[in-house]
């Protein structure tokens, strides 16, 4: 099975430990989960909800509950500056990367950016090879860095919130990561990621700029109620809203559509099933909207499958959250990953 690892890696950490905390920085709330990695698989030790960060005024000291700090966090990020892409280059020899100055012009970042890529598949003879990269603005960096200047827990990788989400569903669905050809989206309140795996490999990524926020105006805006009424509306199957969210939806679902057709004639696959996550995935009118436009099954998958849990901790109300936390699952996931 191949899996994403730590990508725009920062490492604090002079040893691994196998007790990590997973901290999602969103716009709609800062998600925090603590796995440990023991023998017997990955448990989940504590899990909260916490308020959101604001990044325009001055960073101040993450101070997590004391059941979820760990000696380690493993950060995701969703700032909307942040860059996700498949990208080729050639490489000679045992090359395996590429270097930073390169893979800014590959990514269109300009120089305060930090980037970082994985080597995906190397190509073979003139074949050029294909990385999954990203890269985010080195203030950003700086800010996150700056909620933690001691710990514990001390950064020990920090990566894009839209790439992060693919470890943890590696872990939750191997049988079918590795067997089949699959889209999954995380779909939040800013904006939307996407992935295409084929048997485990990722082999196309990318972003778009709609999300909860822009539909829930629209619906606001057609029944004329203010926003929080709108977000309840959006919850409620008593209203039918599938026109307004349809309208919002529209260019990104013709972005997945040609995304699909194209992975399926060059890849020579059909792609099984569409993977949902992220906050607005909890909306049934989205996820069958996604299903009746794409002509594939959407299914809304739980980030904590193949992982330990008290139901002291997952208790009935985070447990209906719970594709909030992919992200955050991920990281941390990872971060084991890697020891």
């Amino acid at each position: 099975m191949k899996e994403i690892k730590k990508i725009l890696k920062t490492s604090h950490a002079q040893q691994r430990s196998v007790d990590l905390v997973g901290v999602d920085f969103s716009t709609t709330a800062t998600k925090v989960v603590r796995l440990k990695k023991s023998k017997d698989g990955i448990s989940l030790m504590g899990i909260d909800l916490l308020p959101t960060v604001d990044f325009s005024i001055a960073a101040q000291r993450v101070e997590l509950p004391r059941n979820l700090a760990a000696h380690y966090a493993c950060l995701a990020y969703s700032g909307p500056s942040a860059i996700v892409r498949m990208v080729n280059a050639p490489l000679s020899g045992d090359e395996t990367t590429i270097p930073d100055n390169r893979l800014r012009e590959l990514l269109n970042a300009k120089d305060d950016y930090r980037v970082s890529a994985r080597l995906i598949k190397k190509g073979k003879g003139r074949q050029d090879s294909s990385f999954l990269a990203a890269a985010i603005p080195a203030d950003d960096v700086d800010f996150l860095l700056n909620m933690f200047p001691a710990g514990p827990p001390a950064p020990a990788s920090l990566e894009v919130a839209g790439l992060a989400f693919i470890p943890a569903f590696l872990h939750a669905r191997a049988d079918e990561a590795a067997r089949d050809a699959v889209c999954l989206i995380e779909a939040g309140e800013s904006g939307s990621h996407f992935a295409f795996l084929n048997k485990g490999v990722v082999v196309l990524v990318g972003r778009f700029d709609s999300g909860g926020a822009r539909m829930r105006g629209k619906v606001a805006e057609d029944l004329g109620v203010d926003d929080e009424l709108a977000g309840t509306i959006m919850a409620d199957r008593s209203i039918n809203i599938s026109a307004a969210v349809l309208d919002v939806m529209t260019p990104f679902l013709k972005q997945l559509s040609i995304s699909k057709d194209f992975i399926e004639r060059h890849q020579s696959c059909r792609v099984s099933k569409i993977y949902v996550s992220g906050g607005v995935s909890l909306f049934s009118h989205w996820t069958e909207i996604v299903e009746q436009y794409l002509h594939t099954e959407v299914i809304r998958w739980n980030p904590f499958e193949n992982i330990q849990c008290d139901l002291e901790l997952l208790t009935d109300e985070l447990a209906q959250q719970t594709p909030r936390f992919a992200a955050a699952v991920g990281a941390a996931i990872g971060g084991i990953g890697e020891l």
